[in-house]
């Protein structure tokens, strides 16, 4: 077993999905969104098939490698609509396999989603050494597919009928990364602006992602946030601490644990953190 492979806890509270495909396991976490996690890659990756009344919304299609197409086809058959949380490859490289993707409107995504990835990044990405030891699949060749896409905008609202989810652009984690907020049921999908592991700033300055952690903890701390990587859910209030502990990061009362090549970590026990060197 891998150092990364473990039992995810939280899965035991949901009660699996039955799908064909052993690569996905499919969890209903409840107000009728469904997780499709991606278990047997490092990335541990989770995408939502969010139902409303008239129409299901699919938030993310994950790392290309199952057929995210024919899992969703077996969960809902009714009308779909397709979201990108933002451009890096374990949220998008299922998008080519449907009608249209609605995407942020940023350069990094428009040029994910028109221009063929360079190998030296998807090679290491899809090495064996990134699949869980008792993997249905040890290893995933990527390949270039035209995508069809819509841009929008922040403050973007999808209608399912019945449910509501507007878009907040959160940059921080990525200059195009959104979330979802359905304001009347209080339930937020954080992308990878936050997940339960540790986390990355890919900004080249770490300010822009402490002023998005601030307006998190100000507006959707009681909210429940549906996260992307690992496990599904967890409670607002997180963002509290994180805030506060991003700002002694900005600060310099906090001191890194480890440093790798450029990039250095910080933790505490609400958080991890891993940025570029100031």
């Amino acid at each position: 077993m891998k150092d990364w492979e473990q039992v995810r806890p939280q899965y035991s509270e949901f009660k699996e999905i039955e799908q064909s495909q052993p690569w996905f396991k499919v969890y209903d976490i409840g107000h009728d969104i469904l997780a499709i996690y991606e278990p047997y890659h490092f990335q541990e990756v989770i995408s939502y098939l969010i139902k409303g009344k008239d129409k299901a919304l699919l938030w993310d299609t994950g790392l290309g490698i199952g057929d995210m197409k024919k899992c969703v086809s077996e969960l809902w058959d009714g009308e779909l609509l397709v979201c990108n949380s933002h451009h890096h490859f374990d949220h998008f490289l299922g998008d080519w396999q449907f009608d249209n993707v609605y995407a942020f409107d940023h350069p990094d995504m428009i040029k994910a989603l028109t221009q063929p990835l360079p190998d030296t990044y998807t090679g290491p990405n899809f090495a064996e050494d990134q699949f869980a030891d008792d993997a249905p699949i040890k290893s995933h060749t990527y390949e270039f597919h035209p995508i069809s896409y819509t841009l929008i905008k922040e403050g973007y609202v999808f209608d399912l009928g019945g449910r509501r989810f507007g878009v907040v652009h959160t940059p921080g984690h990525a200059k195009d990364a959104i979330m979802l907020d359905n304001k009347e049921e209080k339930i937020l999908f954080t992308g990878d602006t936050y997940y339960p592991a540790p986390m990355y700033c890919f900004e080249p300055t770490f300010d822009t992602y402490v002023k998005t952690m601030d307006m998190l903890a100000e507006k959707y701390s009681d909210y429940l946030l549906v996260t992307s990587h690992n496990e599904p859910l967890r409670p607002g209030s997180i963002f509290i601490p994180i805030a506060k502990g991003f700002h002694d990061i900005k600060e310099h009362k906090l001191s890194k644990v480890a440093e790798f090549g450029e990039r250095e970590m910080f933790k505490t026990e609400d958080f991890a953190l891993i940025k570029i060197k100031d």
